[in-house]
């Protein structure tokens, strides 16, 4: 007859055993765990390094986007200034680059060539509202309108008569100063106005623009014509 004991230290060993074997399944299941875990941590840094990519991407195509608006706008408005300056400089270099095909003059810019060419075509785009008479310019207009509003904006300092246009508050001052600007290139005479030397310019060309309609006669001067 076998004893007790030898099945009791038989049935702990084979409780040894199992735990034994439960334990090392276990430690061999986390063992197994430990790739996934890092293959997992793996794609998540690679899903993240992804993002963070396109995120990259997506700001650097709207950083050159915004960069390439912003100099094509610099492009456009240093464009426009270059024009802009060269146009001014033909004021002083004296460059006129728009000859009218007309007559033959020639301009620094293509906008007073523009209005220069309502002389041969006849235009007057610029009409006045209350008496009807048009102007090929617009401040040929504005100077006009003056005369309805009686509106004399340029005044002398020195004696407060007052003019229309500046150019005739110009040609007043010579009064006060005694200035003749105007000067004859063959004579010397001098003038006050302009049109004074175009006339006196008559004596040394010997044109004589006004004729008579009832008999054969020419002058200078209208004056002189009415006088006769």
């Amino acid at each position: 007859m076998i004893p007790m004991a030898f099945f009791k230290e038989e049935s702990e060993e084979v409780k040894v055993q199992e735990t034994f074997s439960v334990k090392q399944e276990e430690t061999e299941e986390q063992t197994d765990l430990v790739p996934f875990k890092e293959e997992s941590q793996d794609l998540n840094e690679m899903k993240e390094k992804d993002q963070f990519k396109t995120l990259h991407d997506v700001i650097t195509e709207e950083k050159y986007f915004s960069s390439s608006q912003t100099e094509k706008t610099s492009s456009q408005k240093r464009a426009q200034k270059t024009g802009t300056m060269e146009a001014h400089m033909r004021v002083h270099t004296g460059r006129k680059l728009y000859p009218c095909q007309q007559c033959g003059l020639i301009f620094n810019q293509q906008g007073n060539l523009k209005v220069h060419m309502r002389v041969h075509t006849g235009e007057k785009p610029y009409t006045c509202s209350q008496c009807g008479k048009s102007f090929n310019r617009n401040g040929n207009l504005k100077n006009h309108m003056r005369i309805h509003t009686e509106e004399r904006p340029y005044t002398c300092q020195q004696c407060g008569k007052s003019f229309i246009q500046k150019k005739n508050l110009n040609y007043h001052m010579i009064i006060h100063t005694g200035e003749k600007p105007f000067t004859c290139k063959l004579c010397g005479n001098s003038f006050r106005q302009k049109g004074n030397l175009n006339k006196h310019m008559r004596v040394h060309t010997g044109e004589k623009p006004f004729t008579c309609p009832g008999v054969e006669r020419v002058s200078i001067k209208t004056g002189t014509l009415k006088s006769t």
